[in-house]
Parts: structure tokens; C-alpha cells; sequence
């Protein structure tokens, strides 16, 4: 059975703000060697919202030329600026992203028609695959499924969608409305847990932020089932399900994660964007008791 698992990687900072590349780079490497599927960079995970679009062309370039095409790579072009999404996306497509990810506006809610003009206006003018972002506990609404349908009927490039939701009634109506007139439209589940339901459900995958953390655990899931390993898909269930507790430690979970990586040796420092909090002392117990119910180290 087809599965895929994405990571929407982190964006990793020095202590002043600036961009950590060393230890960027290492989580690209650490990402492709253990097998992940492709890589999404300035997602929800990447902290884009507190970086200007000086930092943020300078992100998607690194990214663009360290993965160098070795694993699918999305950029993340969200903005409440129009123009800037239009401008940002062609830069990053141009340069040789493979696709971009855009949230709907958000601060106001939308209603279908207004969303449907949104997207048409943006397909219109990027040259290249988009993904839309449905992520309702940050927008504040969601995206319909048939608003879906009508979009990427009116553009071939758009191409697929992450359903950040963390059940999966609105993704499944998804992949029954969507997938039944346009097949190869590609649906991801944005919570990690749900990656199995998805698949079998018959979505695509996960784009899922605990893949930072352990992309040995995500890709030996994918495995089981490409080889139909019902025992190593059950085990993957149960694996992910005791790390899922890694996104409750604090909130935002970010620093969490950040903390994580850095235990495990990929990152330098676990410094986020203000006003991000610092991970604490904790912190670190909490998320070595987590690691230890499944011998990470």
C-alpha cells in the first residue's frame, strides 16, 4: 500500500535570531538519510510568522539548494499580503522548489466564495504545483470539501492539501469528495497520529512535525506499509501515539521540539523567536521520560 510521510521541518535559530544554518543543514541531512519522503519548509513548524521576508527568501534558498532535489521539497508562502504570496512563490518555484503550501487569510473569517476567489486569484499568477493549508485552529475556520473540488478543477496546479485537523472527520469527507472526481489529488493529514487512518482511508500520507524528532519512527512506519506489515504498522500506531505526548509537555510545543533535537544532537540550542518560550529544566524530564518509553536516545 502507497503511504508518505513528509516533515515540515523546523526552522532553527542562534540565540540573537539569526538563522542557525549548521544545524539546519543537519536536520535536512538527518531528514534524507533516515528515508523521509520530502521535506516542507516554512510551515506551522518553522515559526514563518516571526521571520520577514528578507529571513524568509533567505530560508527557502538554503533549503532549496542543501535538498538539492534529493527529496520532494514544499515551501510554505503564507502571508496576509497577497502580493508577497505571489511574488514569494514564484521566487522559491524559480529557484527549485517543487511546490508551495499557502493557509487561507486568516484574522477574519472567510466563507466559501470569498476562498474560492482567494485561491483562483493566487493559482492564477504562481507558475508551478500549490498545496493548500487547511489548519482551522489557527485560522479559525476551515476549507470545504467541495470548495476544494471547485479549485482544483479551475487549476491543475493545485495539486493537493494538508488537513492539519486532529480527527479526521473533515479529512476523510476530503478524500471521499476530493479523490473521487480528481484521484491523484494528494491529501495529507497534518497531526502524525492520523497517518495510518489517512492512508487506509485512501489519502497520501502525513506531513507531521514529530518526524524532526524521529524520521527513523516515520519512515519504518511508511515501510510496514508499503510491504503490508500489519504487525510494524500496528507497532508504528502505538510508537507515535506515546510521542504524540511530546506536543502536550507545554504550548506551544515548539520549544519542545526544538529541545528534543537538540538532545538528540541535531541542533545547537533549542532558541526560538520571541515570544516563543524557553524550554525549562522540565522540560528536558519530561521529554527524556517520553523517549525512554521507547528506548530513543
Amino acid at each position: 500500500m502507497n503511504a508518505s510521510y513528509l516533515s515540515p521541518a523546523i526552522t532553527l535559530f542562534h540565540a540573537d535570531g539569526s538563522l542557525d544554518l549548521d544545524s539546519q543543514k543537519k536536520l535536512y541531512e538527518n531528514l534524507i538519510a533516515h528515508g523521509i519522503d520530502g521535506i516542507l519548509v516554512e510551515g506551522s513548524s518553522s515559526e514563518f510568522f516571526a521571520m520577514d521576508m528578507e529571513q524568509r527568501r533567505a530560508m527557502a534558498k538554503f533549503a532549496i539548494d542543501t535538498i538539492d532535489h534529493r527529496v520532494k521539497l514544499i515551501v510554505g508562502t503564507s502571508s496576509m499580503v497577497a502580493r508577497e504570496i505571489i511574488d514569494f512563490s514564484n521566487y522559491c518555484l524559480e529557484q527549485g522548489a517543487d511546490a508551495v503550501m499557502i493557509l487561507p487569510p486568516y484574522y477574519f473569517h472567510f466563507d466559501d466564495e470569498a476562498l474560492l476567489q482567494y485561491y483562483d486569484r493566487l493559482a492564477g499568477e504562481i507558475h508551478g504545483p500549490i498545496y493548500i493549508y487547511n489548519f482551522p485552529d489557527n485560522t479559525g475556520y476551515t476549507i470545504a470539501p467541495e470548495t476544494v473540488v471547485k479549485l482544483a478543477k479551475l487549476h491543475s496546479n493545485i495539486v493537493g492539501m494538508k488537513d492539519t485537523i486532529s480527527g479526521m472527520d473533515h479529512t476523510r469527507e476530503l478524500i471521499k469528495t476530493v479523490k473521487s472526481e480528481l484521484p491523484e489529488f494528494e491529501i495529507y493529514s497534518g497531526f502524525d497520529d492520523n497517518f495510518a487512518h489517512n492512508v487506509l482511508a485512501g489519502g497520501n500520507g502525513c506531513i507531521g512535525a514529530l518526524s524532526n524528532v524521529v524520521p527513523e519512527v516515520c519512515t519504518a512506519w511508511v515501510r510496514a506499509f508499503r510491504e503490508n506489515d500489519l504487525e510494524g504498522i500496528a507497532k508504528g500506531q502505538q510508537t507515535i501515539d506515546r510521542l504524540m505526548d511530546l506536543y502536550s509537555v507545554r504550548s506551544p510545543f515548539l520549544p519542545v521540539l526544538k529541545e528534543a533535537l537538540r538532545l538528540r544532537g541535531i541542533s545547537a540550542t533549542s532558541a526560538s523567536t520571541f515570544p516563543m518560550p524557553n524550554a525549562t529544566v522540565e522540560d528536558d524530564a519530561a521529554i527524556q521520560a517520553i523517549f525512554h518509553k521507547d528506548s530513543i536516545h
